[in-house]
């Protein structure tokens, strides 16, 4: 059974997000899933697509969290971060 989700992250830090995490998508954490993640105008826009449930719950968990430490990062420090 093929499954898959598309999240659309509206934030105004959607760029900088994406530039944070674009290095995990080059090493997958593992083959049972497959990801996508691009910008759409101002939103970040995450896609997985995997072979069962299991693995889509532990595909969002792993991307879902590195989306929000991101965004915590960026909240935890000084905007000149986003000039990087």
């Amino acid at each position: 059974m093929k499954v898959t989700a598309e999240f659309i992250f509206e934030t105004e830090d959607a760029d900088f997000i994406y530039r944070a995490v674009l290095p995990e998508l080059e090493n997958p954490v593992s083959d049972r899933s497959i990801i996508g993640m691009s910008l759409r105008g101002a939103n970040l826009v995450l896609n997985v697509e995997t072979n069962d449930v299991i693995s889509m719950r532990s595909a969002l968990n792993t991307w879902f969290r590195l989306i929000q430490v991101a965004n915590g990062v960026l909240q935890a420090t000084d905007s000149t971060i986003k000039q990087c």
